[in-house]
């Protein structure tokens, strides 16, 4: 194989680096339109294959290939248009992100520098379409850090192949990228393969193949080039507009982006229909601050949204125009300037442009950890509030995992791993079990067991109810899934401890028998010799009202505007389910009941602070400060049902009215 004239600098490809960064943006916008807007990133991965590939592979044809000589075009290409952006988005952050979210970002800004952002991403229980990742201002990082993992390992995979196995090339990197392409469709289902190299190496190895057939079997025809580019154009184009978020992905799906652009690029070598369009000087000039384009809109669209500003039309025109702006500026004077800087060898790009940096970045990272989010950033009367925006971080997943990261459940582990309350007790008498939910709720059960003087351990999943099990599903014959062999595990532990507790975000999931679900397993724990206890769920609301209070004292909004959620709302929402609940009392008379409502509501609204305390991190989930709070207050002014003798009072009115009720409640 010998490197081709078209290996020289192809216009069009700038033109389809354009098309993919315009539909990120679209994307992260707004994605009513371009609902696939972020396959965007996988045609920059055939891209990227596809030039690194070309330029490895001359390097190797010709004997000039350096590891040196590439990792420093890596280096220049890369980080500087990055430290200018790690450098605004740090100081804009340490203005405005509370602690907690200071720590997640100043992570994942260390992250990103040691090339494992996406690592630290997968790590998320929500994943790049769930709850507040919009907010993350490095979110987009991930792609660079895949990228980087793969740049590590590929150079070496070429030399060794143009070694033993030049001809054998193209059917080797076939064979590799299907490998990688069956494994990406058979962790669609895992939350962190969205973001992790081995879902996504098939997308390079795509860009890497097309060089390699592009080389040995060269276009020739007009008829066909226009044919591959029609039917490429398609790929890409009904990927953005026909996939979505809820589409299993990357997987199969992945490819059509990925194959379209192949095409496309193939199509390239020579002179086509799409060719003067995607070469036109407006998408060339897109595609040259592609990078810094893609650097820079995110963060702004994240800031926007962390401070609660919709992005509407007006907005969201500003926003693009700012990035665009500020992607001409780096692209002209950081990126041009330091890419054609011929005086830079390997020695000083590696010190100046990436080992400096990337430790002052990691020192911001460590520093902000181990002052818990660097909280002397506020006045002394912010941090009492902010405090109380607090989460319990569990990064081992010992106790709170995901359904991929199943492991049996036993008591002795949950002893050694997942023991709270009164920890000096030698036996668990409680066992907390559910959702997230239930997670949430740790802290507030840990007030009662220490009130009571016991033990507890427990252990949760996301989107996982206590009561999911394989002879209550509808199709039992399917046989358990990951939920409902965890439930079984922990039900198998009830008879070993006194109280069972339940909780979960019981209104979620409409279409669930939850009655039948929630009789069958409390019968079980009553059979086990238990009592149950069972969770009222906390009120929750749409749009966000969890950080209302904290932006109104900040005076980013109204000082007279209501932090609060409508009962009215509540009570719809949650009646049904806790008329359910009300039903397994009557049925098993030793169930005690929870209803955090008690002490939250009054019969006009439910709070989302208690004075100076935030009860919430989003619009549903109560943080860890409040949490312990409000177990604290509801065994003080409600019972105790973990060592009180009233099991719950399950005759007590609700709502209770909090003219003598919610501590410091707010109107």
């Amino acid at each position: 194989m010998t490197p081709a004239a078209h290996l020289a600098y192809r216009p069009d490809i700038d033109g389809l680096r354009a098309i993919a960064v315009l539909a990120v943006i679209a994307f992260h916008a707004s994605s009513v339109i371009v609902t696939g807007g972020f396959v965007g990133v996988d045609i920059f991965f055939v891209i990227s294959g596809f030039l690194i590939t070309g330029l490895i592979a001359k390097g190797i044809e010709g004997g000039t290939f350096t590891f040196t000589d590439f990792y420093t075009r890596r280096i220049k290409r890369i980080f500087p248009a990055y430290i200018v952006v790690a450098l605004v988005t740090l100081v804009i952050s340490s203005y405005l992100l509370i602690p907690n979210d200071y720590i997640f970002y100043t992570t994942s800004l260390a992250a990103s520098w040691a090339f494992l952002s996406n690592v630290f991403f997968s790590m998320l229980s929500w994943g790049y379409f769930g709850q507040r990742t919009e907010e993350f201002p490095l979110l987009h990082t991930w792609s660079l850090s895949v990228e980087e993992q793969f740049y590590f390992l590929f150079p070496i995979i070429l030399i060794l192949l143009y070694r033993y196995c030049r001809r054998q090339i193209i059917p080797i990197l076939l064979v590799a990228g299907a490998g990688f392409a069956v494994l990406s469709e058979m962790k669609t289902d895992e939350i962190k393969a969205y973001f992790l190299l081995t879902s996504r190496a098939h997308e390079l190895i795509i860009g890497a193949l097309t060089y390699f057939i592009s080389q040995k079997y060269p276009l020739r025809s007009a008829v066909a080039s226009n044919s591959l580019v029609t039917l490429g154009t398609g790929l890409m184009l009904g990927s953005m507009f026909l996939i979505e978020k809820g589409t299993p992905f990357p997987g199969v799906n992945s490819l059509y982006p990925c194959i379209g652009t192949a095409l496309v690029i193939y199509a390239g070598t020579r002179e086509n229909l799409l060719r003067p369009l995607l070469a036109s000087r407006p998408m060339v000039s897109i595609g040259l601050i592609s990078y810094s384009l893609y650097l820079w809109h995110w963060p702004i669209f994240s800031f926007l949204r962390y401070r609660r500003i919709e992005i509407s039309l007006g907005v969201g025109i500003a926003a693009v125009a700012l990035a665009f702006l500020l992607s001409w500026l780096t692209w002209k004077f950081v990126e041009t300037p330091v890419r054609k800087n011929n005086k830079l060898d390997f020695k000083k790009a590696f010190t100046r442009i990436y080992a400096l940096p990337a430790a002052a970045f990691m020192s911001i990272g460590l520093v902000s950890y181990v002052t818990e989010g660097a909280p002397y950033r506020f006045s002394n009367d912010m941090r009492e509030l902010i405090s109380s925006y607090s989460f319990e971080r569990d990064l081992t997943r010992s106790c709170s995992i995901r359904a991929e990261d199943y492991r049996k459940v036993t008591m002795d582990y949950l002893m050694e791993n997942c023991a709270f309350g009164d920890t000096s007790q030698a036996k668990a008498q409680v066992l907390l079990m559910g959702d997230s939910h239930a997670h949430h709720f740790k802290p507030f059960v840990d007030a009662l067991a220490k009130t009571a003087g016991l033990k507890a351990v427990y252990h949760v999943q996301g989107t996982c109810f206590p009561t999911a099990l394989q002879i209550t599903d509808k199709h039992p014959e399917k046989g358990p899934d990951t939920c409902q062999q965890r439930n079984l595990d922990l039900l198998a532990l009830a008879p070993s401890v006194k109280y069972v507790v339940m909780a979960g975000f019981w209104a979620s999931e409409p279409w669930r028998d939850l009655e039948k679900e929630m009789m069958y397993m409390t019968g079980k724990v009553v059979e086990a010799g238990a009592i149950p206890v069972i969770f009222k769920d906390n009120p929750y609301f749409e749009p966000d009202l969890s950080q209302c209070i904290l932006h109104r004292t900040r005076g980013w909004m109204p000082a007279d505007r209501n932090c609060n959620i409508p009962y009215r709302f509540v009570a719809d929402t949650q009646t049904p389910v806790d008329q359910i609940i009300d039903k397994v009392q009557a049925r098993y008379p030793s169930v005690r009941i929870i209803d955090p409502k008690k002490i939250m509501c009054t019969t006009q609204e439910c709070m989302t602070y208690m004075g100076n305390v935030a009860l919430y991190k989003d619009a549903n989930h109560i943080n860890t400060k409040a949490s312990k709070l409000l177990g604290e207050q509801y065994a003080a002014r409600v019972d105790n049902p973990l060592g009180g003798s009233s099991a719950g009072m399950p005759n007590a009115k609700h709502p209770v009215d909090l003219a003598q009720g919610p501590a410091n409640s707010v109107k």
